[in-house]
């Protein structure tokens, strides 16, 4: 198994820029998944750590080893593509034979007695034993994800690669792939890069995230971290639900002071640290639904009043729809909270929970120092 270096990584395709400015270190033996609405750049990303393409600039590490100018079968890389990829004509056991058959260690080919094992096992540890003289057309979706997954695994590769694996699938499936993945991820221990546009696949499977938007890496963080502490406004607005409400700096402190448009003043603290914030600049708190609550948890909790729109009852919880002012916001209270349309509506928020982030997203993580970002303005 090996870890991922990327330095400073930018891919074009003509005037079109794909990735740009990638600076991240994928673990040894971690799931890192790759995340972000369609366009965003991931799958070029991955394509690049497979050798598929080649970087206008920067370098791949696989450990040590510089891997940029390196051919796909030179990487020892697995990939598993999002349209199976499986070959029609050849049964089960051909499909993920077939890379075997092809591959030479130390110059010398695998025996047809090597081959048989090594695919009974893949084909055991995808729990697709007996199925080996099926063909595709013969499979269920999974069966089929199952069997390209045991196509990548069988060459014993460093790193395995998935490129939105499951999106063929229906919701049921998903989540028993997802498992399946997660197992075999964790008994092998393989480096894994995962690309999804799935918010729930990505912080359920994985031990590190990266968020992107066009082209650009917006974070990389564990899922806990990504979720409570975003740091630039798409990602708070991509990853989970969030209450925004625009204001200006007032105050900078322990504690950050945000004047809102009614003239209401919250408090918050900002999750990008090192960011140089200025009175009266204009920024945007952010705060997850669930963390509003119907009653003040200490004396320093923001009060927000508003005008109740719309309650709906999800289950365990309401959903209230309010407005501060002009913004629209929302809020996840017990069901036996008692509000009805076009009352008036007390929230509290601890100002841990209010999340005070600067307007823009790549511009943002620019003018902090020691950030990837604002490194690459450098060189």
């Amino acid at each position: 198994m090996v870890t991922i270096t990327l330095k400073n990584l930018r891919k074009t395709f003509g005037d079109v820029i794909a990735t740009d400015d990638v600076n991240m270190v994928l673990e040894d033996g971690k799931l890192s998944t790759l995340l972000g609405p369609s366009g965003c750049g991931k799958t070029t990303l991955l394509r690049l750590i497979a050798g598929f393409y080649v970087p206008d600039r920067g370098e791949i590490f696989f450990d040590d080893r510089n891997v940029t100018d390196l051919p796909p079968n030179k990487r020892k890389t697995g990939m598993c593509f999002q349209s199976y990829a499986l070959w029609p004509h050849m049964t089960v056991f051909d499909n993920i034979a077939y890379g075997l058959k092809i591959k030479r260690v130390q110059g010398q080919r695998y025996t047809k007695n090597a081959i048989h094992k090594r695919v009974h096992d893949s084909l055991e540890l995808v729990q697709m034993s007996g199925l080996g003289e099926r063909t595709p057309h013969q499979l269920s979706g999974g069966q089929q994800q199952r069997v390209a997954l045991a196509r990548a695994l069988v060459i014993e590769p460093d790193v395995l690669l998935l490129d939105e694996p499951l999106s063929n699938l229906d919701a049921k499936l998903r989540h028993e792939m997802r498992e399946e993945i997660l197992r075999i991820q964790s008994e092998l221990g393989i480096t894994t890069v995962y690309v999804t546009h799935d918010q729930i696949e990505a912080l359920s499977i994985s031990d590190m995230v990266a968020v992107m938007d066009e082209g650009y890496v917006q974070q990389y963080a564990p899922p806990r971290e990504i979720y409570d502490s975003p740091q630039t406004l798409f990602v708070a607005d991509f990853i989970g639900k969030c209450t925004f409400l625009d204001g200006e700096i007032s105050a900078i402190g322990d504690k950050l002071s945000v004047r809102l448009p009614d003239g209401q003043i919250v408090k918050g603290i900002s999750p990008l640290s090192g960011y140089p914030f200025e009175i009266n600049e204009p920024v945007r708190c952010a705060v997850r639904p669930e963390d509003l609550h119907n009653n003040a948890t200490s004396s320093e909790d923001n009060l927000i009043s508003g005008i109740v729109k719309q309650v709906i009852f999800v289950g365990s919880n309401i959903e209230v729809h309010f407005n501060v002012g002009e913004v629209s916001a929302t809020s996840l209270l017990p069901p036996e909270a008692k509000l009805e349309p076009n009352s008036l509506v007390k929230l509290y928020a601890p100002p841990s929970q209010m999340m005070v982030l600067p307007m823009g997203g790549v511009d943002a993580l620019r003018k902090i120092p020691g950030h990837p970002l604002y490194a690459s303005t450098e060189t």
